[in-house]
């Protein structure tokens, strides 16, 4: 059989060859859409799987996030309740610090009334002691 360019081939040789592609070709393609299907597997498998490790991701990050938030609320809190119990204590200290005062001046106002009164009592009862002793000497003077 004359296949050009003046070449010759066998014709049974030819027919056998024609036959062994048809087999091989259809078992080939059937092995390469094998090849894609797994193919096309193995990239939805990996794409599932990326799927749930950025979804684990996401929620990881959520929770830390909320975790932080709260911790973020907590320490303001915290920071309001110790400045609130820092004005109440220092509007108490305030206070007291006045009613000392107060009573301090109360104290020394009812110190200086009872001195006072202690020193009028002092002299009046000091100058009837001068009175007896003159009147005792008066009285000496008279007899001798």
């Amino acid at each position: 059989m004359p296949v050009g360019g003046g070449v010759l081939v066998d014709r049974k040789h030819m027919l056998d060859l024609i036959d062994q592609l048809r087999v091989a070709i259809p078992a080939n393609i059937r092995q390469a859409r094998d090849v894609l299907q797994r193919r096309s597997q193995a990239i939805a498998e990996a794409e599932q799987e990326a799927a749930r490790i950025v979804e684990s991701a996401q929620r990881e990050a959520d929770r830390r996030l909320a975790e932080t938030g709260v911790v973020r609320q907590a320490e303001e809190r915290a920071r309001q309740i110790l400045s609130d119990a820092e004005a109440r204590a220092a509007a108490r200290l305030a206070d007291t610090v006045e009613q000392a005062h107060l009573q301090q001046e109360e104290a020394d106002r009812y110190a200086l009334a009872i001195l006072t009164r202690l020193d009028t009592q002092i002299t009046t009862f000091l100058s009837s002691v001068r009175q007896g002793i003159e009147s005792l000497k008066e009285t000496h003077e008279n007899q001798s």
